[in-house]
């Protein structure tokens, strides 16, 4: 009996520790409630996610269903002629907050902004600019973007979308125009060989009730496999993330940490192999017990 309930415990804690390296999947919807963002339908939304702020890396970070999500909130708040920063346009040049995670297979972006995405670039009108990633490691971080995913450039600028993602340099990129800050815009993909419409994307209307500033709300969500970016996962310690429209007129950026993702161990393997094992061995022993008597 202690025997069948050893390898029932071995079996359990095997497949916990497996559930456990499969969690932390995604949605790419607009809808940030796999996040723990926006789940209430009565309450007035946070900006803060539900879930424990208790994360050793950074102060700026939360665990949620298994995952760490590293998060910049820069909401605006109103005054001096519609100030965001560096530039002006209020709620309508304002890039709100941005959040960053990784499972063992994907990076997770999620932005959200009052920026419409249907902003055409003509006039005093600017365009959403593109996702830049700067991989870096070591005490401080560089100014190398190394990579870009681009958004959608046509029409209409809501739903799902298979984006491309590109490998760059910092002069495949656009600069701010106008506030000297050097912050990277959109993508200048002249000579640019993309690496393939690798990144999915989902552009949706965001909830009313979050923000001070008056006006509408996007939610851009990005998912690309690591392995789009090489060994840049393997051979970096930190990643920062930013984004900005064509006028840099408010720049957002969050730095995660890339953290060692194992495979399961060992032993939480063999919780779902010894069971069988011991079957088996079972199951032979009985057998030649049974041709013994027989003989």
């Amino acid at each position: 009996m202690n025997q069948y309930k050893f390898l029932l415990m071995t079996c359990a804690l095997g497949l916990t520790l497996s559930t456990k390296s499969l969690a932390g999947t995604l949605s790419v919807d607009g809808n940030l409630a796999d996040w723990g963002l926006f789940t209430s339908t009565t309450n007035p939304q946070t900006w803060i996610p539900q879930g424990s702020q208790n994360c050793t890396t950074a102060s700026n970070c939360f665990l949620h269903n298994g995952l760490t999500i590293y998060y910049a909130v820069e909401d605006y708040l109103g005054g001096d002629g519609g100030r965001v920063y560096p530039g002006y346009g209020g709620q309508a040049y304002d890039a709100e907050a941005l959040y960053v995670t990784l499972d063992a297979d994907n990076l997770y972006i999620a932005l959200v902004t009052g920026h419409d995405p249907n902003t055409k670039q003509q006039g005093n009108n600017y365009a959403a600019g593109d996702f830049a990633l700067n991989f870096w490691s070591g005490a401080h971080p560089d100014s190398n973007y190394e990579f870009g995913i681009q958004t959608p450039h046509q029409s209409n600028n809501i739903g799902l979308f298979s984006t491309n993602v590109y490998q760059t340099t910092n002069d495949n990129w656009l600069k701010d125009p106008f506030w000297n800050t050097g912050a990277v815009t959109s993508l200048n993909t002249t000579g640019l060989t993309p690496l393939g419409k690798q990144a999915a994307m989902s552009i949706q209307p965001g909830p009313a009730a979050i923000g001070d500033g008056p006006g509408p709300h996007w939610i851009y969500e990005i998912s690309v496999a690591k392995s789009v970016f090489g060994d840049a996962f393997e051979q970096n310690t930190d990643l920062n993330i930013s984004w900005t429209m064509n006028c840099a007129n408010d720049t957002i950026l969050v730095e995660d940490d890339i953290p060692t993702i194992d495979e399961p161990p060992v032993w939480a393997l063999l919780g779902l192999t010894l069971p069988a094992v011991f079957w088996r061995r079972r199951h032979l022993s009985r057998a030649g017990a049974s041709s013994f008597q027989r003989w």
